[in-house]
């Protein structure tokens, strides 16, 4: 590892060397409207080299010290359909001249991060939506993955109100990684009731990527990946004042709850920083039918980075550190006094360095997070019955080339390490330690109204087991290693219409949790015994995109098809453990097979309203015994109604909204699993901004669940004993300052 590193470190030396040496160039132009009107304060950004700025008063933009490359920039300005170019920089200037049109639908965003480079929404061979900041302001909830629960192919899988996995066209925990900033987050993602460990307030946006997305991120992202990206480093040539500040604050009525974030940013000569804390205190939550006892929350986090833009890259630090505490609510009839709880704690420390060079881009990713959780039974326990501690080292760098004839692409290497301790009472999981190696190449080549792209991933990973007599396991090492492959087209010959065909292999070894565990998981209520002979999991998946995207008409659809084999699921046996008085669930694997759909579209109705409609359809089946797969979401569609415009009296940006979701009955389950019934939800909002001495003030106020309508959703832990939340109040605002400009 220490050899790596060095080895790491004298290529960066070397190469911000070298891009001392190489050409720069500068892109300039104009942005204005459809009648020729320049507009001035249009963000005109290069996502894949950090680079940005704003037009001035005459529409006119300069992008200086570009280095050779293939580059999406993006102009976007709030009222106009944002416009992304692809652009080709050589030995020339550039001069670009942007038309931006109006409208009223919620401008998507149109770059995608995370992929091997970025690139507009239209060109993606994957199944993709992006949730950027306005959007995740008005859609944040009481936990990060929350924004994403009416994402098209996405649920969440929660345990009340703050803990929630994302669900991936029926696909969770390790088969969907959840990636921030470019680092892979490890938490102990296999229990049902284990969420990312992400604040909700360090987000500016998320990319969700459906199917598999291994050739980039390695095995475990056979489901799909979501990309959160945080927010990026302040520059004095982004107008980043020397000292700002931001705070938010939002309320929950259901729970209670209160959650606040103070943020302090700015830039100081060629240094850019950012520092921010949040907290969250939430009582029980509220059904129509009374109070889910011991059902609250607590959370504070903080979070701090430092770094800078130059012209011969981009070098950022950041540290952060999540603290939770979750009460599990448990069955009244089975626990009545069951007071059980848990406390996590997770610290990331990252370092990043992006150096653009004459030959190719260089980025390095190095990382070492902590993950500390403890699971007590009662409320009074001082120790805890689990205490689990996992300690992982990621290593990446990628190496992105310069176009070669119509061919661009990247290439890398991964080195992660871990170690998992159990230092409590119970010993749920062995104690472990693993290594991965992978090495990894995409292409792309480009052609006239054609994409192609092509990638290849092989992955080793060994696994050092130790003994523990508690759990009847003996010393041993495990060793996987497979290929992943990816294949994808896209047509874009009618613009704004875009065709997309895109085929990926996956695979996934099991996790030490799935082979090992045998005990009481007090989190999920559970009698769990693994399966030491279980195989490595694969999967093969094919989706058909077709998307459409214009400033009055938005819209997607895809089918997939999702073949498995050795899929790993956990079956309940319908016993019952005699000391713990937990149902007993076995771990088990068959092959299995996932085909569905996804439709959404939104379209500029008459002036200032839209309308947006959306469906998601699946099946999932276990083909060795033609029985549905258990915990697959319920199929439902989303009808959306928005008002907005450019001003109202002394509001900005106001709008009004409608959301209408129906949920389908879920009776395709196994065999001792419960079906849920169908229902409707609707939900209001409302906000607007008010600008108060240049600064933006933005409210939101927003009303779920409306008519406090009594149901289960299909993928709630407590379904089986407990109704989801009932009406819920969300008032939310944020107050940007300027101390020091």
């Amino acid at each position: 590892m220490r050899l790596v590193l060095k080895y790491f470190v004298s290529v960066a030396v070397l190469l911000i060397y070298s891009s001392t040496l190489g050409i720069s160039q500068t892109i300039w132009g104009k942005v204005h409207d459809e009648t020729q009107i320049p507009l001035p304060l249009v963000n005109v950004s290069i996502p894949a080299i950090h680079c940005g700025t704003t037009t001035d008063s005459t529409g006119t933009f300069t992008l200086s010290d570009i280095t050779a490359g293939v580059y999406t920039i993006e102009f976007s300005l709030l009222g106009y359909w944002r416009v992304a170019k692809t652009v080709r920089i050589d030995s020339k200037s550039l001069a670009l001249d942007i038309i931006l049109t109006q409208t009223t639908l919620e401008t998507p965003g149109f770059i995608i991060t995370g992929t091997p480079q970025p690139k507009e929404i239209l060109s993606s061979t994957q199944s993709v939506t992006v949730l950027e900041e306005r959007d995740l302001t008005r859609l944040r909830g009481q936990s990060a993955m929350d924004a994403l629960k009416n994402v098209p192919g996405v649920s969440t899988y929660t345990t009340g109100a703050g803990i929630t996995k994302p669900v991936i066209r029926g696909l969770t925990s390790q088969r969907v990684l959840v990636v921030a900033d470019g680092v892979r987050q490890e938490g102990q993602q296999w229990g049902d009731e284990h969420g990312p460990e992400i604040d909700v307030f360090d987000v500016q946006r998320m990319e969700v990527l459906r199917g598999p997305s291994g050739v980039l991120y390695g095995a475990d992202a056979i489901g799909g990946v979501v990309s959160v990206v945080k927010k990026d480093i302040p520059s004095l040539d982004k107008g980043a004042p020397m000292l700002g500040a931001v705070a938010t604050v939002n309320g929950f009525t259901n729970n209670h709850q209160i959650a606040g974030d103070i943020a302090l940013w700015g830039a100081f000569g060629i240094l850019g920083y950012r520092g921010h804390v949040s907290m969250r205190n939430a009582g029980n939550i509220s059904t129509p039918e009374g109070e889910l006892q011991n059902s609250g929350m607590k959370e504070f986090n903080a979070a701090s980075m430092v770094g800078t833009h130059a012209a011969w890259g981009t070098m950022y630090a950041d540290i952060s550190h999540v603290t939770q505490h979750f009460q599990i609510h448990e069955d009244p009839v089975e626990h009545l006094t069951a007071t059980p709880f848990q406390n996590i704690q997770h610290t990331i420390f990252h370092v990043h360095g992006d150096i653009p060079t004459p030959f190719l881009r260089l980025e390095i990713d190095a990382s070492t997070q902590q993950n500390d959780r403890q699971e007590f039974e009662h409320s009074t326990s001082s120790d805890p019955r689990l205490s689990l501690q996992l300690l992982t080292s990621i290593t990446d760098a990628k190496f992105h080339h310069h176009p070669i004839g119509n061919f661009y692409g990247t290439w890398g290497i991964s080195l992660t390490s871990q170690k998992n301790r159990s230092v409590a009472e119970e010993r749920l999981i062995p104690n472990y330690s693993s290594q991965n190696f992978a090495g990894y190449w995409y292409e792309e080549l480009l052609l006239d109204y054609l994409t192609l792209s092509a990638g290849v991933r092989y992955d080793k990973r060994t696994v050092d087991i130790q003994a523990t007599p508690e759990l009847n396991v003996t010393t041993q090492s495990r060793s996987f290693q497979s290929a992943t492959t990816l294949f994808g087209a896209v047509w874009r010959k009618l613009e704004p219409l875009s065709i997309a065909v895109n085929a990926g292999q996956g695979w996934r070894p099991p996790s030490a949790y799935e082979l090992f565990v045998q005990g009481v998981h007090e989190g999920t209520i559970q009698y769990v015994i693994g399966n030491s002979a279980l195989e490595t999991e694969r999967a093969f998946n094919i989706d058909v995109t077709i998307r459409f995207s214009s400033s009055k008409i938005q819209g997607e659809w895809t089918l997939f098809h999702n073949s498995l084999n050795n899929y790993i699921f956990t079956n309940p046996t319908n016993k019952i453990d005699s000391v713990s008085r937990f149902p007993i669930y076995h771990m088990q694997q068959a092959a299995a097979v996932m085909i569905g759909s996804e439709f959404s579209i939104q379209a500029q109705t008459i002036d200032n309203f839209t309308l947006g409609v959306g469906v998601d359809y699946m099946q999932a089946t276990n083909k060795e015994t033609g029985r549905p797969l258990p915990l697959i979401p319920a199929n439902r569609a989303r009808i959306s109604i928005r008002w907005s415009q450019e001003e109202f009296t002394r509001l900005k940006s106001p709008y009004l909204s409608c959301d209408i979701v129906i949920t389908t009955a879920q009776t395709r389950v196994e065999q001792f699993e419960s079906p849920t019934a169908g229902y409707t939800l609707v939900n209001i909002g409302m906000g607007g901004e008010v600008f108060w001495n240049a600064h933006r003030i933005m409210v939101d106020l927003s009303v779920d669940n409306l008519f406090d309508i009594a149901y289960r959703d299909h993928l709630n832990r407590y379904k089986a004993y407990a109704l989801n939340a009932g009406r819920n109040v969300i008032l939310k605002c944020t107050i940007p300052f300027t101390f020091i400009q």
